[in-house]
């Protein structure tokens, strides 16, 4: 539990940070990957799709845990847990 004078700390808002974070890396690497295939040759909209598709499901996958600890830390009542998971993405 958090023992100093900061306020309980917001789980929703904690894992929405993080999920921001996520989704601000996928397009970054995402634009950086389709454009550098680009110079390589055209690519279809077939493969810009599946490119697509797999940097969501990596970020997803790799997102996954830190959500569950989350929820997970939440349900204990775990301040220090959270400040610490929210700490990784800032």
């Amino acid at each position: 539990m958090n023992q100093n004078t900061e306020p309980p700390v917001d789980v929703e808002e904690a894992i929405a940070r993080i999920d921001s974070r996520g989704a601000k890396i996928q397009r970054e690497q995402l634009e950086r990957t389709l454009s550098q295939l680009q110079q390589d040759g055209e690519l279809t909209a077939d493969q810009q799709l599946a490119v697509e598709k797999l940097s969501e499901r990596l970020v997803d996958r790799l997102l996954a845990v830190p959500r569950a600890t989350l929820q997970d830390a939440a349900r204990s009542a775990d301040d220090e847990r959270i400040e610490t998971a929210i700490s990784l993405f800032e």
